[in-house]
């Protein structure tokens, strides 16, 4: 369920806890995102987690986990990959 956390109102815990992460060790960190609503959006985050210190980023290409999406893209759908 961590891609919960890749709502706005979490973003500044996400962050914390990569600059915590890598201010503690002395190796890369690497995180894994999903897709956000839009892909704005997911640049803006991957740019975000880049400046708190990330590594690596990979991105699922599913968007994020919610009960209410239904169709392509939808948690348990298929990925997004022509988009």
């Amino acid at each position: 369920f961590g891609s919960y956390l890749l709502g706005d109102d979490d973003r500044e815990l996400v962050l914390s806890i990569v600059r915590a992460g890598r201010k503690a060790v002395s190796i890369p960190i690497f995180v894994k995102i999903r897709l956000l609503d839009t892909v704005d959006k997911t640049i803006a985050l991957c740019e975000q987690l880049r400046d708190a210190g990330a590594s690596l980023i990979a991105v699922h290409a599913r968007y994020r986990a919610s009960f209410e999406r239904n169709g392509a893209g939808a948690r348990d759908g298929p990925a997004l990959l022509d988009q």
